[in-house]
């Protein structure tokens, strides 16, 4: 049963590290060190589980709450997924949609530089529009 849950988690990791250390009064110190696949995961998905207890109480309770670890490490993994899979079509749309913004622009530009030549004075360049002009201070 204790290999089958670490398999568990493993599945989601490059690898996984188990320390066993003593702690006070002879209680056991449990480390699972998930090491994630993706280095972009490293922060997210690296938190270890670490429990400290009796041997008596590791055995009772370890495998569940290693059980209750890898299912909660698990979803991490697929929101951050999820998350991802967001923002790269977020970024796609975005992209689409200045790329339109772009060609809309050149359109209008091109269909400016198109006006008939009634605007323009006989050297070739375009006559002033008749605006009021105030007075530049800086001028």
């Amino acid at each position: 049963m204790f290999f089958q849950e670490l398999k568990s988690l493993l599945d989601g990791c490059a690898a996984l590290a188990v320390t066993l250390s003593s702690a006070r009064e002879g209680l056991i110190t449990v480390t699972v060190r998930p090491t994630p696949k993706d280095a972009k995961d490293a922060e997210a998905l690296a938190i270890p589980l670490v429990l400290t207890g009796t041997a008596e109480e590791l055995d009772a309770q370890f495998v569940g709450l290693l059980r209750s670890f890898a299912e909660e490490h698990q979803s991490l993994a697929e929101q951050l997924e999820a998350t991802r899979s967001i923002l790269e079509a977020a970024k796609k749309d975005a992209s689409k949609k200045a790329e339109g913004a772009l060609r809309k622009g050149t359109a209008k530009v091109t269909a400016a530089a198109d006006v008939d030549d009634d605007n323009e004075v006989e050297s070739g360049t375009p006559a002033v529009a008749d605006v009021s002009v105030e007075d530049n201070l800086f001028a």
